[in-house]
């Protein structure tokens, strides 16, 4: 479980990213259907990463004791 909460935390930090730089792009190029559809991408990335982070954070592995 810990595994996937480090890949669900990457991904989130992915999308908000690109959603970002991506949408922002789009806005200043005046292609505002799809600098919505990118700027979407940012709250999913975001619950992603929160996700990911409380995950990680409940499901440490074991210490090897």
């Amino acid at each position: 479980m810990h595994r996937f909460g480090r890949f669900l935390a990457w991904l989130g930090a992915v999308l908000v990213m690109v959603g970002l730089i991506g949408g922002f792009t789009a806005l200043f190029m005046d292609a505002d259907s799809n600098a919505v559809r990118l700027l979407t991408l940012v709250p999913l990335g975001f619950a992603g990463l929160l996700s990911g982070i409380v995950i990680t954070q409940l499901h440490r592995p074991a210490d090897g004791n």
